[in-house]
């Protein structure tokens, strides 16, 4: 097995992930201190998943195909920004009705400038964060092809995306965090993207490099929840930077030895329409209260489940409707 089955399983993991975000906002889905509750308290590390592996397939991307920084600019934003429009735009304008938000942030939300200025009713970081990385990866591919030291630039990454977070944290610039916070994952899916178009093999030295990886994590985290925050904090979310690749190169271990055909065609579904189907979660599948009068079920499982697959199928026929409206705008445009 070698590196390249992060990419030939990228929309299986990718599914996998938007569960594990959406089990993330059933905020009050399990009892605390229970093996459920945890494993949903950890979802936020699905971000931490789509990272690398959006930063591994540009990179493929980028080195297949010559490509000017503004066409590819364009065409992460023409992949974005129409499904983030079409939720954005009737989400925020309900929250301005309901008083929650003043009109200008509709203007904030829509020119993305709303993760650095958070207002109120501010949109979900996401898709913010992911431009302002997309926005960056180019330069860094241009950067780092070709260097016989790339390894060590990359470290270097790492290491200042997490003295960046330490300063935030620091100075209490907590409001940023969701995006500095992946900057290490970021250049970590840089390398793997590499370590991909070099079809790399994974031979012994990697899996015992990646076990050590894991081991660093699992003491990293318990640092985490020994020390006083008070005193020092040290943030759980760096724990997905040692715990991400290990975990996908063992899901595609299973994906390539057990018979799990079904589970990955669910996966793959879910995964090739997660953008819509997380900007659905974020701005309505995430109101508990007011969709427990839609799903009126007595168990809370039961409910979720019932939003899930709601959520699911919403997000299939969001992007559906935003690709014919896409391909009606370019057969009315002439060809130059």
């Amino acid at each position: 097995m070698g590196y390249g089955v992060l990419s030939r399983y990228r929309s299986e993991l990718m599914g996998m992930a938007m569960l594990w975000v959406m089990l993330f906002h059933a905020m009050d889905l399990a009892p605390e201190h229970t093996l459920l509750y945890l494993f949903r308290a950890a979802g936020f590390g699905g971000v931490d998943i789509f990272l690398v592996l959006s930063a591994m397939g540009l990179v493929l991307s980028l080195s297949r195909r010559e490509q000017s920084y503004g066409s590819f600019l364009a065409r992460r934003a023409g992949r974005i920004l129409p499904a983030y429009y079409t939720v954005m735009i009737p989400a925020t304008l309900i929250r301005v009705g309901l008083g929650q938000a003043p009109l200008s942030t509709l203007i904030w939300n829509s020119t993305l400038l709303y993760y650095w200025v958070n207002p109120p009713g501010a949109f979900n970081w996401y898709v913010a964060g992911i431009l302002l990385f997309y926005a960056l990866l180019p330069p860094c591919w241009r950067f780092l092809k070709g260097r016989k030291r790339r390894l060590g630039w990359i470290a270097g990454g790492i290491l200042l995306g997490l003295l960046v977070c330490r300063i935030l944290v620091d100075c209490d610039q907590w409001s940023w965090l969701d995006v500095f916070y992946r900057v290490p994952v970021f250049f970590l899916g840089l390398e793997i993207g590499f370590r991909v178009r070099e079809e790399r093999k994974l031979e012994r030295k990697d899996l015992l490099f990646w076990a050590v990886w894991l081991g660093v994590g699992v003491a990293y985290l318990a640092a985490a929840l020994r020390t006083d925050p008070d005193v020092f904090y040290l943030p759980e979310c760096h724990l997905f930077l040692f715990t991400t690749v290990p975990m996908c190169l063992a899901v595609c271990w299973l994906f390539e030895r057990l018979p799990l055909g079904l589970v990955r065609r669910f996966l793959r579904v879910v995964g090739e329409n997660s953008l819509e189907i997380y900007l659905l979660n974020v701005s309505l599948f995430i109101e508990y209260r007011m969709l427990s009068a839609v799903f009126p079920f007595s168990s809370r499982l039961l409910h979720y489940l019932a939003l899930f697959a709601c959520n699911i199928v919403m997000g299939v026929l969001l992007r559906r409707m935003v690709e014919a409206g896409r391909a009606r705008i370019r057969q009315a445009i002439p060809p130059r």
